[in-house]
This record gives C-alpha cells, structure tokens and sequence, in this order.
C-alpha cells in the first residue's frame, strides 16, 4: 500500500509541460532555504495592529517563538536560513532589524513601515507583510493583520519537528488557543494541509460507521417481505451487504497490487460502490420471486440469472469500461479512484453472479422447509403464530409495484400528457445547459480541503480576510524566465537576456513595481564598475553592448538608485571568473540561486520577476497563456527556454479541467452506446438509452451550478461515477422492456417492465442515497460535494430512470423487441387488468405464466 497526499501528486498533469518545467528548475535551482516557510498572521483583538501596544504584543510574539525549543532539541537558531552571520525572517520584524528599540514612538514605528527598503537593503513591499492597510495621502497609517514568514534549511532533517513545536505552541486539539491579550496568532506549516485532510477522514469515521449500518438494515429488512418471519431476507441481507465489502476489499486488493497509490478520495469509494453493488442483489431477488415457486431452487435461480443475468452484466461491464475510460484522465486523483473503482465494480460482479446467487439459495431453502426457518435463525422451525399467510409467499402483490405501475399508467394514458411529461424533462435540461454556460466555474478551493473547525481553515479565513486571497494561490507569485546551454559570455547572449528581462517585466500580469531580479544586470553593472581592479576584470575582458547606452530595454533589471545602463558588457574567458567573483561577494549572494553551474561552467541561468495578485482561476489561466506565449516566442533564439512558477502547474489544471471532463464523459458515453448496441440490439432502443444519459449529465452539470460548486477533479469524479449509477436506473428498465412480449403494446410492455424490475430499481436507488446521506454531515467540504453531487445524480438518475425512460419506450419505444420474452418468468400480470383494446393478444400474458418448456 502506498499513499498519496500531496496537492501536486494528485491534482494536477504529471507529464505536462509546465510540469517538466518545473521539475526541471527544481533540479537545477537548488535553493538553501525550504520550500514554503512556516508562517504566523497576528491580528489585533482591537485598533490597528501597527498601534505600539500591538507591535510591541506582535513583536513578543515572534521572541517567544524564537526562544521556543522542539521535542529534539532544536531552536530557531540551529534550523533557521541564514544569510550572512543571522536567520533570515521574513515579513513585518524585517521593518525593525534585529533589534527592536522598546522605546519606538508611533511616529518611529510608521516611518520604519512607509520605508522603501529593509535595514538589510532588500526592498521592501507592504502588500507582502501587512494586511487591511489604512493609507493617508499615500502613506500607511494602519493595518488590520500582518505576517512573519519562519523560513528553515532545506538540507536539515529538524524541520519538521520545530515545525511541529511551532503548532504545538498556538494550537490544542487542532484549534486555535489565544494566550495573548492584545493580539491573535493564526499559524501554518508546510505539512498543516496534508495533516488536517487526513484528519477529516479520521473525524468522518463515525459517519461511515452510520452509512454502513443504513444500508445493511435496509437491505435486511427489504431484500425480502420485510414484516414476515419466514419469507424475509434479513440475515441474507445483512451477508449481501458483507459480500459487497468483500468485493471492494478484493479490488482495492488488486489495485495496490498494480501499484496505484491510495488517497483520500478513495476512502469515499466503499460507500459508493456499495449502493452499486447491492443493486445487483435487488434485481437478482426480484427475478427469482417471479419464477414459478414449483420448480426446483436451482432450476429457479438459472432461470432468475436467465432473465436478468446479462442486464446485470451490461450494466457492470459498462461501469467497468467507464471507470477504465475516466483512469485514462490526466489528474492523478481521478486516475486512481477511476482504478480502484473498476477492479472493485469487477469482483462485485463476480460475487453477485456466484456467491450471491449460492446464499439466495440457501434462504430459499430455509423458507420453503415445512415447517420453514425462522429468519435470520435459520436452524429453528417457525410455530404455527409465525408461519407465512396466504399472500407471503405470492410475490405479484408488491405494493411498490403497483404505485410503480400506476405512476406509467397515468402518465401513458393519453400520447399528449407522456408528451408533455418528455418536454417537461427536457425543458430541465435546457436550465442546465443555460445554468452550466453562463455560471460555471473552474477553481479548486483549497479551504475545502479543511475540516470544518480547524486552525488551518482560521488561518485560510484570516489570510483571505486581510489580503484578498491565499499566499499559496496567486498572492505576490514568483516567476522566473529560465535560460539554457548558451554560451554567455557572448554579447549577443547577454545582450538577449536584457531583451527577455524587458519582455518578460512588460508582461501584463507581471507587477512592474516590484521590477525584475536580474543578476546579469547587477553583475554588468559590478564588473563595469570594479574593471581593472581585479584580476578577472582585466580592461580588455569588456566589450561595447550591442547598441551601446542608448539601447531599448537596458533600464528593466537596474538596481534602485541607478538610471543608466552600462556600455560593455564582460566577455570571453574573463566571464565565468568574473561572475565568480561576483557571487561570492557578500552583497551579491542572494544571486547564487539564479547561475546554474556543469563544470566550471554556466549550464543554466534565471531572470526572476512577480506576478500581480490573481484570486481566480480565470486571471490564473490568463498569467499561465501570457508566460506561455512569452516563451513560445523566444524558442527561435534561446531554445529550450521557458517561464516557470510553482503555480504554473495548479493553473494548468483550471485550464484543461473541461477539455478532461468533456473527453472523459464523451468515452464514457460512447463506451455505453456501444455496449448496449450489442444486448439491445435495437437502434431505437440505444438512441432513447443514450438520449437519457446524456439528460442525466446536462442536469449534472446545472446541479454543480445549482449547488455553488466548481467543475475541478473532486466533481469530475463524480461526473464518472455517475455513470455506473445511472447505467444501473436505465439499462435494466430498457432491457426487460425488450424481454416482454412483442404482441403487447408499448405502453403495456412498459408498464411489465416496470412491474418486474422498477421495485429492484428504487430499491437501489434507495440504498444509494442512503450511503451519501452521512457525507452532509462531514466536517469536510470536499466530502459534503460529494453529497450535494451524488443527491443530484440520484435524484436525477432515478427520475429519469424510473419515470422518462419507461414513459419514452411507452410512447416511442420499438414496436418488434429482439429478444424474445423468457416463458419460466410468472411475475407478470395476468392480462385482465388495463384496457384490452391496447392488447392485441389478450392470451399473451397466459403465455407469460405457462409451464416450463424444453428447449
């Protein structure tokens, strides 16, 4: 068994471009500090937080943390970055060095915070420390949250404990403790995502033990006659519900065995594959109640398998193609849920087609002793008070059955009023359509991904609060344009590098205030100044920049304080020692990052930039298409060249999301015409079948809408879900209607139809949504779009499949069936009822309830 938890190992295309782009940058830009820093928003309990009172709380803070000890041992000091001789701390204690005067005046404090660069001389942003700003004429009087950003060495292996002390400290029983008078701390570590979604799923347990409970006491109790003592299904029931959990435990089994991960998701999955499977149990039963109890037991169940074993058959055979079909997503969560499904769909099969077919067996032998067994004690006979009356064992009198029945009379009766009810199911769907094109969204909210109380959700909440969206989304994003194999001690290289430095800060979703990091531009800089001074910047080492200090684009990466570009640029041999040089200088090596060196020379360089602030996934995909274009145009001249961010890859998921979805749901669809073209046979027949799934995911699609929801992986996967479930309300509906006898007319077949396999069909339909009912409860959002998605696939599944299919197969449906009616099969009606003038052969149904013939 292996697991997956990893945002970027299951939501997003692991062989796209962007994705080898940045799996190439992270091979070659090795960075000494961690990855995502380990982060405190304080907030004031009231004023602004830059108030003295609250700085100074703030400030107390960020020394308590600082003198904090982890479980190994370890301090701030021995796991911090350092720069220079100190730890490197980020956010709003930079605006204060390293040393905090107790004395500051308010006065003092606003100065040091409208300053333009750190005490260190980095240059300073506001918008990346403080949120909720207050600005007078400019200038920033207040603020509502701020930051302090805690980045550790990526080489140390005690990060991880420290980061542990650092939640131990602010949070008890995964909320929040606030031990500050004057101000709140909200705290997040790099593993605080993968921590508290597994603790979702280990506060649902109750919840899951709930579902498996509903729906083993409804089978129990439903599977048979539910209030007799002898011909009830409860102990049967209560094993078919064991049998499907020993099919899932079977294809998860296999689907470790192949190497596919195991994720949060597909914990969901027993819960959903066993309103599946116990569908199976429902039409198996009801077709053997309908057989003719004088038979022997094994000759009823061939003759039960007979008449719905290849329905039963279609429909898995279709959701295990589906599911394969949906693994061929390019998201590695629906991939593997789309696995782990279809191996289970594939056992559940084959233990409803042997096991299953074996214990109903077994049942109806201990009710058919004389006396019978008592249900579930099968070992002792039933007394004369618990013996089955006279309708317990005539199965034709199911009051399900009959409401079932009634419901198509009605609606068939007159051709205008089953017209009006098909224009009334496909005026829903043209909502959808309308619903889905106009409010459909694309974005995945990482909130979702929270329980419902947790500190990680109250910092998410702050942070969006206070800055107007999540740091680890589209908030101040880095960029880097990445350049490779090029000889750059050339002018025309170096000169190049201005060129796409100019282009790539020109970018519209590129902030221009925070310029471009160039450490080309620097470094032309530092060797024109310090030429002749050292021994790697001889005089002749420089040559004239191609046109000279009047070129275009030269001003893009130059340091504050400085207007002109240089003339020269370093060339030749003296390149590579110069920039040597250059990097270890102290003052320049916070460029050591941006130079890639393969021996003793420059393999790879990096231009760094930041995006302007993006809150959607629209604004998203525009920032990935404009870095794109960028570096499509520069593969002429600097081949192999791209533009990369962490985030490039998560905004490509926002772009791709419906070509997936709409490729996937198209193979599952056309895997479905194909399969019931081949049992069906008739073309009418497929057409009106497919015709009803496609309904079903239009009004899908409006119920993502109707909901709130976004189109993402978490909903895409229900989407291919859907498709086992609705397979199950429709294909066994559209099967037995080709079963029934062709000299009856459409509206009396159907009504047949319904008679014999609707009661099995609510039943599932029943068993499903009671294995979702639990899920809104959830303490998670992603486990409640899983409710509101499956309530809109059952909901809309089993309306279609129980009301528009058999009133279109009434009213359009084939005239000539291609499978002959099975005449073992005695639960029909007997032909009195209905109008006889829409019954050509009144004898037909006597037909129905012949004996059994050779064959």
């Amino acid at each position: 068994m292996e697991a997956k938890s990893e945002a970027r190992d299951l939501w997003v295309d692991q062989v796209s471009q962007v994705m080898k782009d940045l799996e190439w940058t992270e091979e070659y830009f090795t960075s000494g500090g961690g990855g995502e820093p380990c982060r405190l928003l304080i907030t004031a309990k009231s004023g602004s937080i830059l108030d003295k009172d609250n700085l100074m709380a703030t400030l107390q803070v960020v020394q308590d943390v600082k003198a904090m000890v982890a479980d190994n041992g370890k301090t701030w000091d021995d796991v911090c970055l350092r720069v220079g001789s100190g730890c490197f701390l980020s956010g709003l204690p930079r605006y204060f060095g390293s040393t905090v005067n107790q004395s500051l005046s308010q006065d003092d404090i606003l100065n040091s915070i409208n300053a333009q660069t750190f005490p260190d001389g980095g240059d300073a942003f506001p918008d990346d420390s403080m949120g909720g700003m207050v600005r007078n004429n400019g200038r920033i009087v207040g603020a509502k949250a701020v930051r302090v950003d805690w980045v550790l060495r990526a080489e140390q292996d005690w990060e991880d404990a420290w980061a542990q002390a650092l939640i131990n400290k602010f949070v008890e029983s995964s909320m929040l403790k606030q031990s500050y008078d004057l101000v709140e701390v909200f705290v997040q570590v790099p593993s605080s995502g993968d921590d508290e979604l597994n603790r979702t799923v280990r506060a649902d347990i109750p919840l899951f033990a709930l579902a498996f409970v509903l729906m083993s006491v409804f089978c129990a109790l439903f599977l048979g006659k539910p209030w007799s003592s002898t011909q009830s299904r409860r102990l049967l029931g209560c094993m078919e519900f064991f049998l499907v959990l020993m099919g899932i435990v079977a294809g998860f089994g296999v689907a470790m065995l192949l190497g596919k991960p195991f994720t949060v998701l597909t914990q969901i999955l027993p819960f959903i594959l066993v309103g599946i499977g116990i569908d199976d149990a429902f039409v198996i039963a009801g077709a053997f109640d309908a057989t003719d109890t004088s038979l022997s037991i094994p000759v009823r169940v061939e003759n039960a398998m007979q008449r719905v074993g290849v329905s039963i058959t279609l429909t898995k055979v279709t959701s295990l193609v589906s599911f394969l079909l949906g693994a061929t997503c390019a998201f590695p969560s629906v991939q593997w849920f789309c696995m782990f499904a279809s191996t289970s769909v594939f056992f559940i099969w084959l233990l409803h087609c042997s096991a299953f077919c074996a214990m109903l067996a077994l049942d109806a032998k201990r009710a058919s002793r004389d006396p019978p067994g008592l249900d579930p004690f099968a070992c002792i006979s039933a007394r004369a008070s618990c013996m089955p009356g006279p309708g317990d064992r005539d199965a034709t009198k199911s009051p399900l059955a009959q409401i079932l029945v009634s419901m198509v009379r009605v609606l068939v009766r007159t051709p205008a009023l089953g017209l009006v009810t098909v224009i009334l199911f496909l005026a829903v769907a043209g909502i959808s359509i309308w619903q889905a094109s106009s409010g459909l969204g694309t974005d995945f909210n990482i909130i979702d991904l929270t329980p419902d109380s947790s500190y990680l959700r109250d910092f998410y909440v702050q942070e969006r609060l206070h800055f107007g969206g999540l740091s680890t989304g589209g908030l101040a994003l880095p960029t880097s344009y990445v350049i490779m194999d090029q000889n750059f001690s050339s002018v025309e290289v170096q000169r190049m590098l201005e060129e796409v430095g100019a282009e790539m800060l020109a970018l519209s979703n590129v902030n221009s205030e925070r310029g471009l990091r160039s450490w080309h531009t620097i470094f032309s800089h530092w060797a024109w100044t310090n030429r002749g001074s050292l021994p790697s910047l001889p005089l002749d080492a420089f040559e004239p920049a191609p046109g000279g200090l009047n070129r275009s684009s030269c001003a893009a990466g130059l340091p504050t304080g400085v207007t002109a570009c240089v003339s020269h640029f370093v060339t030749g041999p003296h390149f590579e020692l110069a920039l040597l040089d250059f990097l270890n200088d102290g003052m320049s090596s916070g460029f050591r990052d941006d130079v890639v060196w393969r021996d003793q020379a420059v393999k790879a360089v990096r231009l760094r930039a930041t995006h302007v602030d993006t809150v959607n996934s629209r604004q998203q995909v525009a920032v990935l298409e404009e870095a794109e274009a960028l570096t499509a145009k520069w593969q002429p001249r600097a081949a192999g060249s791209f533009m990369s961010a962490q985030a490039y890859i998560f905004f490509d998921q926002y772009r791709i999301i419906v070509e997936q979805m709409t490729t996937s749901i198209g193979l599952c669809l056309l895997a479905v015409t194909v399969i019931s073209a081949l049992v069906l046979a008739h073309p009418l027949s497929v057409l009106i079948v497919f015709v009803v799934l496609a309904l079903v995911f239009t009004d899908l699609m409006g119920n993502i809408v109707l909901w709130g929801l976004d189109l993402n992986s978490i909903s895409m996967i229900n989407l291919i879900m859907a498709v086992g479930l609705v397979v199950d309300y429709s294909m066994h509906m559209a099967h037995n209607f080709s079963l029934q006898s062709s000299t009856l007319s459409r509206a009396r077949r159907a009504e047949l139809a319904m008679e014999e396999i609707g009661p099995a069909i609510f039943l599932g339909v029943s068993t499903t949504f009671l294995a979702i009912v639990p899920l809104a409860f959830s303490s998670s959002q992603a486990f409640r779009v899983f409710f509101k998605m499956f309530f809109g696939i059952v909901v809309a599944g089993g309306l279609h499949g129980l009301v528009f299919l058999p009133v279109c197969l009434a009213v359009m449906g084939p005239s000539v069936t291609q499978a002959a009616a099975d005449p073992r099969i005695s639960n029909l009606e007997d032909g009195k009822e209905g109008n006889e003038a829409t019954e050509p052969d009144s004898s037909a149904p006597k037909v129905l309830e012949s004996k059994p013939q050779e064959q």
